[in-house]
């Protein structure tokens, strides 16, 4: 893959990764014994979430990629030590480097350890994810403001909601530019009314919200996983986002809350034509006797409420046709493997060809701009 053009881009979904200390160092004391940490082992470092019940998590599968390419196409090598990632997935110094290399003005910022969301046990969850916040603006997107973009995680599970409410409110009142909801809480759709004073919050805040995938999944890593259980896993991640999106508008919350602004956040953009089609027909011969009563069809309520993420989407790059691109949102999912570091031009270039540049630069850097109420003028 080449490229002669230098674009200005920004990415809407990109990483860090956390220091390993900062749940030991941030956590009140009663939780020290179950604070998330890395652990070494004989066969690499590994995330922990120490007496929980959860799985181990490789550190490599965040923040060590050494991104090559084969036969033209990108792959990764990854390190099993945490010192071995990219300085760039901890260091914002570093990480302003990188964003330069690749023509980047800004990022958003999503966590490296996912898994948090996991956590069953919904005080420990709520003290990390506040811990966790604490440090992303204070400490690292502090560093420049304008280009690192924090996304402020919101604690749900099997609790109240006030905590999720209380910590929108307080990132909010300091600029926050859009949230974090994990892909899945289980046992509750998002539809459910326990979610219902939290779309009324966020909504009047006029702030979006991100579904990522992988957050809030079951851990399953450990040495016994077997390779198929995980992409099982890892790509039903992705794909799944199809789903929490028919959670949302077959559980009326676009139709309740028409302000309310939603992400799918790194899921590609490959399946929309075909669900939103498929979802319209079913509503249009169903609609008179389902529960609810949608006032709109399903891809009324997509294009007015909803952006989608992708990074590498070929496929759905060729599927423009039938959708809006305005909603629409380029990703370089820095530091991850899947990523497109340090090849986010020639990729660019590759999934947009024969594309009108006015659409790339809308996907691609303007629809982010507008969506998250960015300065466009790199600092």
């Amino acid at each position: 893959m080449t490229s002669s053009v230098q674009r200005r881009l920004i990415s809407v979904d990109s990483h860090v990764v956390e220091p390993k200390d900062l749940w030991l160092e941030r956590l009140p004391k009663k939780f020290l014994h179950q604070a998330p940490q890395v652990e070494s082992r004989e066969n690499g470092d590994f995330f922990v979430v120490p007496n929980t019940g959860m799985g181990p998590k490789p550190v490599g599968t965040e923040g060590a990629m050494i991104n090559t390419k084969i036969n033209g196409v990108i792959t990764s090598a990854t390190g099993y030590r945490f010192e071995d990632q990219r300085p760039g997935a901890y260091d914002p110094a570093a990480r302003l480097i990188d964003q330069d290399s690749q023509g980047i003005d800004a990022e958003v910022i999503y966590p490296g350890w996912l898994i948090v969301h996991s956590i069953q046990d919904f005080e420990l969850k709520a003290a990390c994810v506040r811990a966790y916040n604490d440090w992303l603006f204070d400490e690292f997107c502090s560093y420049n403001p304008d280009r690192l973009i924090g996304a402020a995680a919101l604690p749900v599970g099997n609790g109240p909601i006030e905590p999720a409410i209380a910590e929108a409110q307080k990132w909010a009142d300091r600029g926050a530019k859009t949230f974090l909801l994990p892909q899945q809480v289980p046992g509750k759709a998002w539809g459910d009314a326990h979610f219902e004073p939290l779309w009324a919050a966020i909504e009047e805040m006029g702030i979006p919200v991100g579904f990522h995938q992988a957050a809030g999944q079951v851990a399953v890593f450990d040495e016994k996983t077997s390779p198929g259980v995980f992409w099982t896993v890892a790509i039903g991640n992705k794909i799944s986002l199809g789903w929490v999106f028919m959670q949302l508008v077959y559980g009326a919350v676009p139709q309740r809350h028409p302000n309310l602004k939603m992400i799918l956040v790194e899921g590609g953009i490959g399946w929309i034509g075909f669900q939103l089609t498929t979802m319209d027909h079913m509503f249009t011969d169903h609609h008179r006797w389902t529960v609810p009563e949608l006032e709109l069809k399903p891809s009324e309520y997509f294009w007015r409420n909803f952006w989608a993420t992708f990074e590498d989407d070929r496929p759905g790059v060729l599927t423009l046709p039938v959708l809006d691109h305005k909603k629409l949102m380029w990703a370089g999912d820095y530091p991850h493997t899947e990523g497109n570091f340090p090849f986010a031009q020639e990729q660019v270039a590759q999934d947009f060809a024969g594309v009108d540049e006015d659409v790339v630069r809308a996907m691609t850097y303007d629809n982010a701009v507008e969506l998250f109420d960015l300065a466009t003028a790199k600092v």
